[in-house]
């Protein structure tokens, strides 16, 4: 047996340790799921388009197709974490499938990672094979890169004027290869504007631009942290948008917050 072949063996049996089960009862879109007992659960290592986006549609469908209504086996890193939200992050399996896998390989996913994974090298392969083939995001009118926009929190806990930093963006590199982040920029629908100094981001890793001040981390970590500066909150709590631009001035990507309805 191979050395990679051995390692993920070692990798399955390794998440196994921590494995739980459930049965879907909800599919809330390409990446999340609800569980009989009510947990929420987020496919880890990957991201699908959000509602308004190119395939948010069919995203959800493929995923419904895969899981609604079947047992499935929930397998984390190290364990099963809850996000901040309080839901699970893991991999998902049925059927003998990886879910996760499955929507990276019909091009309905991207790799995306906040923590290390240790999946990433078989996710960057399915990534790279959806994208040759032009699957999915990776076709006409889908994600055109490098870089992309995948969250925008425009309302901090609190008051936005005494917690800047609870404001930020978070962008992700979606090419094959690490991105210099100097020139490309950002603005708001106010036009405040800000640009990148430096920093490089690898394949699937992202940053988050905080609207306060601190110090930028723009290098050797698995997230990068950048800070705007400003004296003031950013984005408008009552909607916004978010619009990312390449060096050169070309609009890549555009993110839309609408707040949420109590």
């Amino acid at each position: 047996m191979r050395l990679a072949q051995w390692a993920l063996v070692f990798i399955s049996l390794f998440l196994l340790l921590g494995a739980r089960h459930g049965r879907v009862v909800q599919v809330v879109d390409g990446d999340t799921v609800v569980l009989d007992d009510g947990q929420r659960v987020r496919y880890l290592g990957i991201n699908t388009p959000e509602r308004g986006e190119p395939l948010w549609g069919r995203a959800k469908e493929e995923n419904a197709r895969l899981v609604m209504g079947k047992v499935v086996r929930l397998e984390g890193e190290g364990g099963l974490m809850e996000d901040k939200y309080g839901r699970l992050l893991a991999y998902l399996f049925v059927d003998g499938r990886m879910v996760n896998e499955e929507l990276l390989r019909r091009g309905l996913a991207h790799l995306f990672v906040i923590q290390p994974i240790g999946f990433y090298r078989r996710f960057y392969f399915l990534q790279e094979e959806a994208r040759r083939k032009g699957l999915g995001i990776w076709g006409k009118g889908g994600f055109p890169g490098p870089l992309k926009i995948t969250s925008l929190h425009a309302d901090a806990p609190g008051d936005d004027r005494f917690n800047l930093n609870g404001e930020y963006v978070r962008i992700c590199n979606i090419s094959p290869r690490p991105i210099s982040l100097r020139g490309f920029w950002i603005r708001d629908r106010g036009r405040h504007i800000y640009r990148f100094p430096a920093g490089e981001l690898r394949p699937g890793y992202t940053l988050l631009l905080f609207s306060g001040k601190g110090r930028d981390v723009r290098e050797g970590a698995t997230e990068l942290h950048f800070f705007w500066g400003s004296d003031y909150p950013i984005w408008n709590n009552k909607g916004d948008e978010a619009f990312l631009y390449s060096p050169e001035g070309k609009l890549i990507d555009r993110f839309r917050y609408r707040r949420r309805r109590p």
